[in-house]
């Protein structure tokens, strides 16, 4: 049996984690196994011409909301000339309401969950001719109707798997996934693990031996997968050091370790051992997703903003570790000034990333069950972003997204940390800045328009100088927005608007002085 398993990924820097503990569990039965990758960019036509050529019996589609879209035009072309191939999907946009998806595409059969074995024992049964009631986890088309089987028990523990990165292949350059924890020990209500129960957890010396793989395929950063890293603190120290160690046997190749953590789990012992980590070798995430009370309640996130927040503080002060905080615009319970704190609260401990991401309705998720109650319009189609809410209107989700296109650009990108430090000072807040900002380029037409890096220099200016500030302030302002210029841009010589005024600046820096 040819088997070929394929993903469709955000970017070409990204990988599959999925797709290779697939090919990894069918391996000891199947002798045939290629994984081709694409990304959602490329042609339909085209990756629908490679598929075909493999002569695959077998295709494995794996599925997200990001790619679902593309992933069914993909199978209606590829049904037509492949009549005899069964078709399975996988993965969580169709693992909660696999029935539908069996009626709205033709497949042979919807691997539900975690799929390493079920997939196995799905190409077994097939491979022998038997029936597929048998096989836990499984939605299956027979004949004209649709059935879906008990669910799989999840694996008490990962090691029980087989490790995803043992067949040579070459990584380089590339961001490479990895778990070693499944499941989340908590029930935040906007994501998929509170439809789950418990937590499987992997030996850190099988972290070590994956790690050591993806240095080996030149992988550049390795990114865990576990929604909440610094869950059990002994367990994720170990993990940490093995990074350490690995990164000191061998020094000539660089890979940075991204973790997902919760603020809230942060006191003195974390602080004190990242404090000493090595610089460069990891990279924080930590989803603060409100600073609301109420919102947080209501999606179930425990969290003590103002106490865990002391120690991000700490380590901006105190170290060079990344950290990249994340806020969800769009929960219940949580209005634009509610959001305007939220967002204030965050920015204020100047994490290296702002992500102000917006609520998925995912199925499966308690939001989900709940949408109803909590006023939640959200698009019909995947990725399933929110609208509206009870809280929230329509005409603040746009200006949102406004505001989340220029945080990208000013601030994600490290270009004007100068400029904004000063402007901030200018208006009543961190987010007032950016939403007077998005109405000054949606009054110009800029969103409509893309921008080189350098040209934003220009725009900044173009707002800045309508503001009302003192003579000395202006000058601050423009040093700043030059100095930054300086730092980030190499074209050799600055723009004509900072040249033509860098002489006013000058002369009120002189005089402050």
């Amino acid at each position: 049996m040819r088997i070929l398993l394929t993903a469709m990924n955000a970017k070409y820097v990204h990988t599959n984690l999925a797709l290779r503990y697939l090919r990894a569990s069918i391996r000891p039965d199947v002798a045939e196994i290629t994984l081709k990758e694409f990304t959602i960019n490329e042609s339909l036509r085209r990756i629908a011409g490679e598929i075909f050529e493999e002569k695959a019996e077998v295709i494995g589609f794996s599925c997200y909301i990001w790619n679902i879209r593309q992933m069914g035009e993909l199978i209606r072309l590829l049904r037509p000339v492949c009549p005899g191939v069964r078709f399975v999907l996988g993965g969580p946009e169709v693992s909660y309401n696999a029935e539908e998806w069996l009626e709205k595409l033709d497949v042979d059969a919807i691997v539900r969950g975690a799929g390493e074995e079920t997939f196995r024992e799905l190409l077994s049964a097939w491979r022998s001719g038997g029936a597929l009631d048998s096989v836990a986890g499984v939605t299956w088309r027979q004949g004209e109707r649709v059935r879906s089987n008990p669910a799989r028990r999840a694996a008490q523990s990962l090691d029980q798997l087989p490790l995803p990165y043992e067949e040579d292949e070459d990584l380089n350059g590339r961001l490479a996934y990895l778990e070693t924890a499944r499941g989340c020990p908590f029930q935040c209500q906007y994501c998929l693990s509170s439809a789950e129960n418990g937590l499987s957890l992997s030996d850190p010396e099988v972290f070590r031996h994956n790690y050591r793989r993806l240095m080996e395929c030149g992988a550049t950063t390795v990114k865990l997968v576990d929604r909440t890293f610094n869950a059990e603190r002994t367990r994720a120290l170990r993990i940490l050091d093995i990074a350490k160690e690995e990164a000191e046997r061998y020094p000539g190749k660089k890979v940075r370790l991204h973790c997902e953590i919760a603020g809230e789990l942060l006191d003195q012992a974390w602080y004190d051992y990242l404090a000493a980590y090595p610089e460069g070798l990891v990279q924080l995430e930590i989803g603060v997703q409100s600073t609301h009370p109420p919102a947080l309640q209501a999606i179930q996130r425990r969290q003590h903003f103002t106490r865990w927040a002391h120690w991000v503080r700490e380590l901006r002060r105190h170290t060079d570790i990344h950290l990249h905080l994340d806020l969800i615009a769009g929960l219940p319970l949580e209005g634009w000034p509610e959001f305007r704190n939220s967002f204030n609260d965050v920015y204020a401990l100047t994490p290296q990333r702002l992500q102000l991401g917006f609520l998925k309705v995912l199925r499966g998720s308690g939001l989900y069950q709940r949408r109803e109650e909590w006023g939640l319009v959200y698009s019909p189609d995947p990725p399933y972003t929110i609208l509206q809410t009870a809280w929230l209107s329509y005409v603040e989700i746009v200006q949102l997204e406004r505001i989340e296109e220029l945080v990208e650009r000013y601030y994600n990108s490290g270009r004007f940390t100068l400029t904004l430090h000063e402007a901030v000072s200018l208006r009543a807040s961190a987010f007032d800045l950016f939403n007077d900002l998005a109405r000054f380029w949606r009054q110009r037409g800029w969103f409509k328009r893309a921008w080189k890096s350098t040209a934003l220099y220009q725009n900044i200016w173009e707002y800045l100088d309508t503001l009302t500030c003192a003579p000395a302030q202006r000058a601050r302002l423009l040093a700043a927005l030059r100095a930054d210029y300086e730092r980030c841009e190499r074209s050799g010589h600055l723009p004509e608007f900072l040249v033509s005024t860098r002489g006013i600046s000058e002369q009120h820096e002189q005089k402050e002085k």
